[in-house]
């Protein structure tokens, strides 16, 4: 097993898919608060009269630490992990190693171990971007709530590793990339909420006022906090753990059942 993770680490590391996709991944949030910073300068010169907000000159590093996902970026990683997870079938990996295998399902979790350094290395680009940027307009204080940062920075690679388990069981198990990238990209951009708006209107029904929605792992990773400003922690762990819980199973079990091709 741990020959087989080491093998999809290395594979994953080489893949031109990663490195272009980690590339995107800084370039953007690197860029994401200078240009935020220059759409503001832009609209002050051609309209100052309609302008009522300063454009803050401060921004705390737990923030930056909290919010590894601007604009696209949760898109990008989510693509990138598709691709990995199904590269192995494109070049025909997997069925050069599967009768080396006491059950070809350790490939699967493999996979989706491997998946966690991808994540950590694409949330930790993300941060890293976002720091110096938000440095080149604005000043970053480390501030007392870096805890609470990191805290939230772990719950959110968490979260994400539950959406990788369901992408796991489209792309590796069932063996469809182009339906493991329409699931990316309906996860990566949000819209997923319209599907969560009519199942929650449905679930109304039967149960008055009981909603999915804020409890979906999607959902949580853009904001793991409440209204309060606190942590979500037992609901987050738990949307995490019941998805991983069904859909890692899941998909060793189809793996295992299915002919390698």
């Amino acid at each position: 097993m741990a020959k087989l993770f080491n093998m999809d680490l290395y594979r994953m590391v080489k893949a031109r898919s990663f490195k272009v996709l980690l590339a995107l991944t800084f370039a953007i949030s690197l860029g994401t608060m200078p240009m935020l910073k220059g759409l503001y300068d832009l609209a002050v010169r051609l309209s100052p009269e309609s302008i009522t907000e300063t454009f803050e000159t401060t921004r705390t590093l737990s923030s930056l630490i909290s919010d590894p996902f601007s604009l696209v970026i949760p898109l990008l990683i989510l693509l990138s992990v598709v691709f990995f997870f199904h590269a192995d079938m494109e070049n025909g990996y997997i069925k050069n190693i599967a009768g080396q295998m006491p059950r070809r399902g350790f490939s699967i979790l493999s996979r989706f171990l491997a998946a966690i350094v991808h994540n950590v290395v694409f949330m930790v680009t993300a941060v890293a971007g976002n720091v110096i940027g938000a440095m080149l307009v604005l000043k970053v204080t480390a501030d007392s709530a870096i805890v609470t940062g990191i805290g939230a920075f772990l719950l959110e690679l968490l979260l994400l590793q539950s959406i990788c388990a369901i992408l796991l069981l489209v792309t590796a198990s069932f063996r469809s990339k182009s339906f493991g990238i329409v699931l990316a990209v309906l996860f990566g951009v949000g819209a997923t909420s319209l599907l969560y708006s009519a199942i929650d209107s449905g679930l109304d029904l039967l149960i008055k006022g009981f909603k999915i929605a804020p409890y979906m792992p999607d959902t949580l990773l853009g904001n793991p906090f409440d209204a309060n400003g606190n942590l979500m922690v037992v609901r987050s762990v738990l949307s995490a753990a019941v998805t991983i819980g069904i859909f890692l199973p899941l998909s060793i079990g189809v793996f295992d059942k299915r002919d390698v091709k």
